[in-house]
């Protein structure tokens, strides 16, 4: 599954949220080959729902937010990864396991935008469990 709904979510996003996005989007792409991706939540309140990206024999392991104040990328199995991101305040049925939570980092502008560490988790993400099935 390869949805153009997360371009549309990248350029539908604040601008200075979608230069940050379209990194990451990148970074993901170019890191994991096999990677599936759409956007998933599509609400009134969220209209262009949320980016959700994953392996077909894992399951979804990274998505992203467009705050009012911030970016975020969150990362399913977020408390395996070393170093854990800082946010543990994530709602969603991906924290009802007991091995794992999702954790993720919002990112206020780009000058706090710490490629190599996003890079380093999402590296990280292939080798932990995702949430879900991707159909």
């Amino acid at each position: 599954m390869k949805s153009e709904s997360v371009k549309k979510w990248i350029e539908g996003i604040k601008p200075e949220h979608s230069v940050m996005a379209q990194r990451v989007d990148t970074l993901i792409k170019e890191l994991i080959p096999d990677i599936q991706y759409t956007t998933k939540w599509h609400k009134p309140s969220q209209p262009l729902g949320v980016p959700f990206y994953g392996l077909t024999d894992k399951g979804w392991m990274i998505a992203m937010w467009s705050f009012k104040n911030e970016f975020a990328v969150g990362f399913i199995a977020g408390t395996l990864l070393n170093p854990e991101p800082p946010v543990t305040k994530m709602s969603g049925p991906w924290n009802r396991n007991s091995d794992f939570k999702a954790r993720r980092i919002d990112i206020r502008n780009e000058s706090e935008f710490d490629e190599k560490l996003i890079r380093s988790w999402i590296e990280q993400t292939t080798k932990l469990p995702g949430w879900s099935k991707i159909e």
